[in-house]
């Protein structure tokens, strides 16, 4: 046997990915002990969840998007339960502090997963309901079909409206698997500091959102999403949202290179009833480095007919 047999290639190679398998942090006990928040059983395993402002507050439940988990909302909170709004978060299967199912992150698994989730915690129809980027094609297809659940629905960045096609990792079967596997976490943290270097975010979310990719399942979870739910277009999805008549708020960054502000103008022409509104300057990290004029158009947008309680005197804090 040669140096450079085919057998010592497959040797090699199969020592190269165990290591590599070995070197993911597992989301065990241990790492949960750091969470938050707290954690209920559904189908697939614990999703990690957190209240925050007051018991008697009108809800708004929030969806993150493919990558950042919900510490994405840093910046939301004070402002939204300081204005008397009870606000659920929560940790996509994948993410953040939640179980890591071996599943296909299709429309169906997430719309599963918030249905079950809500009906855990007892939320009662007549909530809000927010998504950004992934999260915020999950809440329009979510809505779409519990249009009798929800008030309002806010959308940041949503996918799906940009006629993007899908990239080679996620149309080749094995071979996009294994990319992933082995590059992905790398490319992901050099894409997320790059980005948030370029879009002025903190360093300390920078960092958070790159240590989410050591953690073991967590680049399936965004590879199977890329597959089911990022290019879906939602075209139809949005024609139902406004022939059902739920009030719709939109936001676009200007400089975003991931939703393009294009898609502002693409969701005017499907649902000309929705809200649509293009902060100048930002972009995909909106929520992040324009949260003060996000906070403000979400509040605008929620209050004009809403009635919540009298605004908190101090700061709130987190329900854990």
């Amino acid at each position: 046997m040669t140096l450079f047999s085919p057998a010592t290639f497959v040797i090699a190679f199969g020592l190269f990915l165990a290591v590599a398998w070995f070197l993911r942090r597992p989301m065990s006990g241990r790492v949960r002990r750091m969470a938050p928040g707290e954690f209920v059983q559904i189908t697939g395993g614990l999703i990690h969840y957190q209240w925050h402002g007051p018991k008697d507050g009108p809800v708004l439940v929030k969806v993150h998007g493919l990558t950042t988990p919900s510490f994405v909302w840093r910046d939301q909170l004070a402002d939204l339960t300081g204005a008397g709004y009870r606000v659920l978060t929560f940790d996509h299967f994948g993410r953040g502090y939640s179980d890591r199912p071996y599943a296909s992150h299709t429309m169906a698994f997430y719309v599963r997963e918030i249905d079950e989730l809500l009906e855990k915690l007892d939320v009662p129809a007549g909530y809000n309901l927010l998504g950004y980027s992934m999260g915020g094609a999950i809440a329009a297809h979510y809505a779409a079909l519990r249009r009798d659940r929800i008030k309002r629905l806010i959308l940041l960045a949503p996918a799906g409206l940009s006629g993007a096609e899908p990239n080679w990792i996620t149309r080749w079967p094995v071979i996009g698997d294994v990319a992933m596997f082995l590059f992905g976490g790398w490319t992901l943290r050099r894409g997320s500091r790059r980005a948030g270097r370029v879009e002025g975010v903190d360093n300390d979310m920078i960092e958070k959102q790159c240590r989410e990719t050591r953690f073991a399942g967590f680049g399936a979870a965004v590879l199977s999403s890329l597959r089911h739910v990022i290019y879906i277009d939602q075209t139809e999805v949005h024609r139902r949202l406004q022939d059902r008549g739920l009030p719709v708020l939109a936001m676009f960054g200007t400089k975003d290179d991931v939703i393009p502000v294009s898609c502002a103008m693409r969701l005017r022409e499907i649902n000309r009833s929705a809200q649509v509104i293009e902060i100048e300057g930002a972009g995909h990290s909106l929520v992040t480095t324009h949260a003060k004029k996000v906070n403000r158009a979400v509040l605008a947008f929620l209050s004009d007919r809403e009635q919540v309680p009298p605004p908190l005197k101090r700061r709130p804090s987190s329900e854990a």
